[in-house]
């Protein structure tokens, strides 16, 4: 399993530099590593929905009312990005049928959503901060993501920050795929469907 020093020292190596012993070492990569590592970790965990990152849960609805929404819930606690919202018996077809919501904020910091179904769930992505929960593929992209951020204040080089945006768009591109064929593996037809297509 990687730590935050091996995917910095990760992220050192594309750019051809030395390693760091800790994210805390007072050294220029150190402190570099150290500025961008968790901007560039919730950055890349909201550019795709991670299926390590990806949490649901049912939400606890509040006593405040806001128009135009018949409820109103709790954001769920660590979340950055809230999904879906849906109910038990939209579960199946959540993505398919998506019921509407919307985020709130009531007086200066507490969020809320508000929406028009009853006993809800929340499909969001948690902000995970454990290294050994990430995935490989995650690895890779936030490596290289990291590895564009510190490219010009490291090394100077504009032609390196590029590379590893490319890289990691590459990475998250290779999730996307990967999870697009288990979901084809997983999909499902309607049997009047299924009978006439593959009798």
């Amino acid at each position: 399993m990687m730590t935050s020093t091996d995917i910095c020292n990760l992220a050192l190596s594309y750019l051809g530099k030395g390693r760091i012993n800790s994210i805390e070492d007072d050294s220029e990569e150190g402190r570099q590593c150290k500025i961008h590592y968790d901007h560039d970790r919730r950055r890349l965990l909201l550019s795709y929905p991670w299926g390590f990152a990806t949490r649901t849960q049912k939400i606890a609805q509040r006593t405040v009312t806001v128009p135009g929404w018949k409820y109103t819930y709790g954001y769920p606690a660590g979340a950055l990005h809230v999904m879906l919202v849906f109910d038990e018996d939209h579960a199946d077809c959540r993505q398919e049928e998506r019921q509407d919501f919307d985020i709130l904020m009531m007086g200066a910091n507490d969020r809320v959503i508000g929406t028009n179904v009853k006993e809800a769930w929340a499909e969001y992505i948690y902000d995970v901060k454990d290294p050994q929960l990430f995935s490989e593929e995650f690895n890779d992209a936030f490596a290289h993501t990291l590895a564009a951020s510190l490219a010009i204040a490291i090394t100077g080089s504009a032609n390196l920050l590029q590379q590893n945006l490319q890289m990691a768009q590459a990475a998250v591109s290779q999730a996307r795929y990967l999870d697009t064929i288990q979901q084809e593996r997983r999909t499902r037809y309607p049997h009047k469907y299924a009978d006439a297509r593959f009798r």
